[in-house]
């Protein structure tokens, strides 16, 4: 058997995997033959994961989340094991799992690779996010090359830039209720951590499950004011037991449909994607592996 190893250099730790000893035996132990292939921001722009591991039984991906989405959906129809090895700036799914217990652990040595669920919306998979509105795009917009420089503090200061309102009017179809309204913010996350907030407490690895958070957009004076504790409330105070005010809703959810009355931009995985009209979201049980450093 036959695994592909792709590091991508441009993410903020890819040093710290580039001779991980640990790493390649538990991949040499499992698969036998582990080739190396090195890439730059601007090879991963161009590559194409299911080209070149067409003929491998496993692709080990070293990278970002954004890196990592790529090679989700890429391989998506071939038949191959996937192995994700964190490297980013965040690594918000790995500090997920280092964080709570586990059970069923997959068979390798020391048990560092773990199944967790993956998540689909409208045909595009994703690991732990899907969101639109108010901070999202700090997600995309920071850049490789100031992340490797100022860490997640660069994160910090786009949140500044985003510091606004958004206007998104949608309408939420799960199977026993539907939701509609203008939302500042619609987040699907299967995650305890997003831009390193651990405000997910309910986070199930391996549920088939994933939540849905939804921040209406203030009215009235002060908007500005009222969305800060809004967020506040959700992302610092966080979630213990499900939520469904007024204001704020925090659902946990097998499937649920979106519908967009205009064109969102989302960030999905740190990945920028447009969506329009309606959007099915569902979950894949323990469809990827994860290394845990």
């Amino acid at each position: 058997m036959r695994c592909l190893l792709v590091i991508n250099m441009s993410c903020g730790n890819a040093q710290k995997v580039l001779n991980n000893r640990i790493l390649y035996n538990l991949l040499a132990e499992k698969y036998g033959i582990v080739e190396k292939i090195i890439i730059s921001e601007y090879d991963k722009e161009n590559f194409d994961f299911a080209e070149v591991c067409a003929n491998y039984d496993a692709l080990a991906v070293c990278g970002g989340d954004g890196t990592f989405n790529s090679a989700i959906n890429a391989t998506r129809n071939l038949d191959i094991d996937l192995i994700y090895v964190p490297c980013g700036t965040l690594n918000d799914a790995a500090h997920t799992l280092r964080s709570i217990e586990f059970e069923g652990l997959t068979d390798l040595s020391d048990r560092r690779i773990r199944q967790i669920d993956l998540g689909e919306i409208n045909n595009t998979l994703f690991t732990y996010v899907a969101a639109c509105g108010t901070f999202t795009a700090i997600g995309y917009k920071a850049k490789s090359k100031s992340k490797k420089l100022l860490k997640r503090i660069i994160y910090y200061l786009h949140a500044i830039k985003e510091y606004r309102l958004a206007h998104i009017k949608a309408r939420i179809d799960l199977p026993d209720k539907t939701l509609e309204g203008e939302y500042t913010l619609i987040m699907v996350v299967k995650s305890k951590y997003v831009f390193g907030l651990g405000f997910n407490k309910l986070y199930k690895h391996n549920s088939g499950t994933g939540h849905l958070l939804l921040i209406k957009t203030p009215k009235g004076l002060f908007k500005l004011i009222k969305m800060f504790l809004l967020f506040f409330r959700a992302f610092f105070i966080g979630f213990k037991t499900q939520l469904d005010t007024k204001n704020i809703k925090f659902i946990e959810f097998e499937k649920v449909s979106i519908q967009l009355e205009s064109p969102e931009q989302f960030c999905v995985d740190g990945e920028e994607l447009q969506l329009d009209g309606r959007n099915d979201v569902g979950f894949y049980k323990k469809a990827v592996r994860i290394f845990i450093p």
